[in-house]
């Protein structure tokens, strides 16, 4: 099948709201075919970082993290920039993006906001999959793959009728040793599972379900103490792991009439995880945060479409509602008790009076949030064909809106030394309610495509995305130990000129983003050719970006940074010509606040933290006969950079490159094959943040090289 094949394959269309060929649609499109996934080993999405021009999905932290930056937008809190449709479900929680690929055949993303059509937070482009679909006959694949560090995966995928069924598991003994306790911080055990059972094509009505499912527990959090200019080994005393289980039960229907069709799609996701993190991530007992979450979200879409003549149209509704039960706490150890509480207490006191003293060797901090958030929308596209001309108009409705209870508490004891002659007990309590609503959001899309030639197309977009506001918890730590001292100086009759956080519950909401995109492209498809450019200029308002409060703070929030833009182009090349495959992308984005001042900084004219500036992409094939075999051997590089980590752009990581190879011998039924990554063993950075002050960085995984075998049957 040729790449042009593929665009039109209607098997692939089941995952898209838009029913025309890929080539048609008038924003840029990056399509990732099966073979492609197998060769190029995706078996999460962090894989297609660079292969998709201006993406960056850096591997750090736990899947918990899963941070998406696409043409200058993107955040590690929080809603994602990116949307997610597997099969035609949305996926709603961000912290259920980062998954092994099971039983996944098809991917394309759709680059620039997904507006009438896809609305919430596909500001930057959506991410379609779509799985395995049943053919009707009995088949059965296997596959195991090992290499360095203990790397195990395994998969097994079988199609029965109208059934397939698909599993994984994925094991890793862990890269990075935490020299504090002589072991590995970031080992991974995972099981996957994905069922889809569709009905036969006959008759107006169609119905099919995916049901999904994965378990994993794992280690992360390989972070590393950056001090004058050294990045040191990872080092700290307490807890890094992550666990999770993530449930999602999807129904589809469509119903296809003289002239009208129908198509509907529900879904429940279920969502529990923990995470548990040394927040200092020193080798001091500071503080400790636990994140457990029980989350659970139902969404609801409808679609009618119908054509007359040359004008086509869709309209439909969307609905969701999601309610997050959140357990938080954070426990000060006995060095964070003496650095982040005493010491600020006792600097208030003058010496001649006596000093405070808090006897307990943990402080906790409880704290419970309960999340409802429930958003509707409704939408119209109408496409209008005119000869060689095709004209799309949209508009989208949406509204969300969400409220946070809190229930914190502080417990300790304290004695004022030399006038106290016992310990006091002492609670700090703080609880309530804060609502957020997005008000009403209207997101218009105006779109032409010409095809000058047969197989060459013009295109240009103007169109509007956004991406939803919520609530910061972890800023709730700060509030507490702030409340915590300033009651304590109060109760002893000694009070501060001013409050040490003037951060409240109701200053921990924020802002929906929006952002304008204005795009022009080309795109030519021929047999086995397809090459496409586009350049963009995006201006986004109230971008969120994750910040830290100046000062020995422990918490991080989310915040609205005014006024940003991006300038971008982007290039992407697919050809197969008889055995020889080629595959190339490149991206250039100059991603810039226009209007950002923290209180404390103007950081207008510099560049958005965590963008690369550059992102590119090179991969080459080659196909040989050998009697009753095919050998296969290819070879690919990633390059993204440089990468600016903090608003000031004081710290910055080059432009580095990352190779791989591959090398495989097909037969009939099986194929074994040898590859590796990060063949230079470049130890980058990819990841940067504070905490207490303090600065880290995680470092990028080094050389593997891994051996698999597969079977189809």
């Amino acid at each position: 099948m040729s790449a042009n094949d593929t665009l039109l394959a209607p098997a692939y269309a089941t995952a898209f709201k838009e029913r025309v060929p890929l080539e048609k649609v008038a924003s840029p499109v990056s399509v990732i075919l099966p073979a492609e996934i197998k060769s190029e080993s995706i078996i999460r999405q962090g894989r297609l970082s660079a292969m998709v021009p201006g993406l960056l999905i850096p591997d750090y932290g736990a899947s918990l993290t899963s941070t998406i930056y696409l043409r200058g937008i993107g955040s590690r809190m929080e809603n994602p920039s990116m949307g997610l449709y597997v099969d035609g479900i949305p996926i709603m929680d961000k912290n259920a993006y980062d998954f092994d690929w099971t039983g996944i055949s098809f991917a394309a993303l759709m680059r620039g906001p997904g507006a009438t059509l896809y609305g919430r937070n596909s500001m930057s482009g959506t991410l379609v999959l779509q799985s395995r679909s049943p053919d009707g006959h009995n088949s059965l694949s296997a596959s195991a793959e090992g290499g360095i560090a203990g790397t195990l995966r395994a998969g097994v995928s079988a199609s029965i009728g109208r059934h397939v069924l698909s599993a994984s598991v994925r094991h890793s003994a862990g890269w990075f040793e935490n020299i504090y306790k002589g072991a590995l911080c970031d080992p991974y055990d995972g099981l996957s599972f994905r069922w889809k059972w569709e009905q036969p094509a006959s008759g107006k009505v169609q119905w099919s379900n995916n049901l999904s499912a994965s378990i994993s527990r794992e280690g992360g959090f390989a972070y590393g103490l950056y001090e004058n200019g050294v990045l040191h080994p990872v080092s700290y005393n307490g807890e890094g792991s992550y666990h999770r289980l993530s449930v999602i039960e999807g129904v589809h229907f469509s119903y296809k009439g003289d002239g009208l069709s129908l198509d509907g799609t529900g879904s429940l996701q279920w969502l529990s995880d923990d995470m548990r993190m040394d927040q200092d991530f020193t080798p001091q007992h500071i503080f400790t945060l636990q994140q457990a979450q029980n989350s659970g979200t139902a969404t609801l879409e409808l679609i009618a479409r119908s054509e007359n003549g040359n004008w086509q149209q869709a309209s439909g509704a969307f609905s969701f509602y999601r309610r997050n039960q959140m357990h938080a706490p954070v426990t000060f150890g006995r060095a964070g008790i003496e650095t982040l509480i005493l010491d600020n207490a006792n600097r208030n006191i003058p010496e001649d009076i006596g000093y405070l003293s808090i006897p307990d060797d943990e402080l906790p901090i409880g704290s419970e949030f309960t999340i409802n958030t429930v958003g509707v929308a409704l939408f119209h596209e109408s496409v209008i064909t005119a000869g060689r001309w095709r004209l799309t108009a949209g508009l989208r409705l949406d509204y969300e809106g969400g409220a946070m209870a809190y229930d914190c508490l502080a417990s300790l004891h304290y004695r004022f030394i030399p006038t106290m002659k016992a310990d006091k007990a002492f609670d700090v309590p703080y609880r309530g309610n804060v609502v957020q609503t997005s008000g009403l959001q209207i997101l218009p899309k105006i779109s032409a495509l010409v095809e000058a030639a047969d197989g060459f197309f013009v295109f240009g977009t103007v169109s509007k995305g956004y991406r939803a506001g919520g609530f910061n918890t972890q800023i709730f730590s700060d509030i507490l130990q702030s409340r915590t001292m300033n009651g304590l100086m109060k109760d002893l009759g000694v009070y501060l000129d001013t409050p040490t956080v003037s951060v409240l519950a109701e200053n921990t909401r924020y802002k929906p983003e929006t952002a304008w995109n204005y795009e022009a492209g080309l795109r030519l498809v021929r047999d086995g050719f397809r090459a496409e450019g586009s350049v963009y200029y995006m201006d986004v308002r109230n971008q969120q970006l994750t910040v830290f409060p100046p000062g020995k703070t422990i918490g991080r929030m989310m915040a609205n940074a005014g006024h940003s833009r991006s300038l971008g182009a982007e290039a992407e090349l697919d050809w197969h010509i008889g055995d020889f495959q080629l595959r190339a992308s490149y991206a250039w984005c100059d991603a810039r606040f226009v209007d950002y001042n923290d209180g404390n900084n103007d950081y207008s004219g510099n560049r958005v933290p965590y963008v690369p500036e550059h992102t590119a992409f090179v991969s080459a094939a080659w196909n040989c006969k050998i009697k009753n075999a095919t050998l296969q051997a290819s070879a690919s590089a990633r390059a993204y950079g440089p990468i600016f980590w903090d608003e000031a752009g004081r710290l910055s990581e080059p432009l580095h490159i990352r190779p791989e190879a591959r090398l495989s011998l097909a037969f009939k039924k099986w194929e074994i094959w040898l590859r590796g990554e990060n063949l230079t063993g470049a130890a980058g950075r990819n990841f940067y943040f504070k905490s207490v002050g303090r600065e880290f960085f995680s470092r990028e995984r080094p050389l593997n090289i891994l051996l698999g075998i597969s079977i189809n049957l």
